[in-house]
């Protein structure tokens, strides 16, 4: 599995800082989900209603001191998907750790930035707000 590689980052106004829990480890683009009031690593396709974004620093159980997660909420970003092919638009969900794949009209966390023919990698457009799921909106 590729590391996923941002694109576009989230300007300062798309961008949030999350208390992370003990013992978590997360990387430069990892894709977060909010539990228990910490940033965790989105596991399952189904923490799209708790999804927050993309993660802009690292941060680790081995440093000294808590720290917070930087959460994206806006950007582009590279990361790994299921073979297939993508169109600009397709609606993204969670498949595995940093992957995704077409979410055949549910669970969607990102959209395809890209056409692509059948390709393991794609460009994707995160934008949390957009998702209206997380983050209430007014009608």
């Amino acid at each position: 599995m590729a590391v996923p590689r941002i694109l576009q980052e989230a300007g300062d106004r798309d961008r949030i800082a999350v208390p992370v829990g003990a013992s978590t480890n997360l990387e430069k683009g990892d894709l977060l989900s909010y539990e228990t009031n910490a940033a965790v690593l989105v596991d399952a396709a189904t923490e799209d209603a708790t999804f927050i974004g993309y993660m802009i620093n690292q941060v680790s159980s081995d440093f000294s001191e808590p720290d917070r997660a930087v959460a994206g909420l806006k950007g582009i970003v590279e990361y790994d998907c299921d073979s297939a092919t993508y169109a600009v638009g397709d609606g993204l969900k969670y498949s595995a750790e940093n992957k995704l794949v077409d979410d055949a009209g549910a669970n969607t966390i990102a959209w395809a930035a890209e056409y692509a023919a059948t390709v393991t990698r794609v460009e994707v457009i995160i934008d949390v707000l957009a998702l209206g799921k997380l983050f209430a909106t007014a009608a």
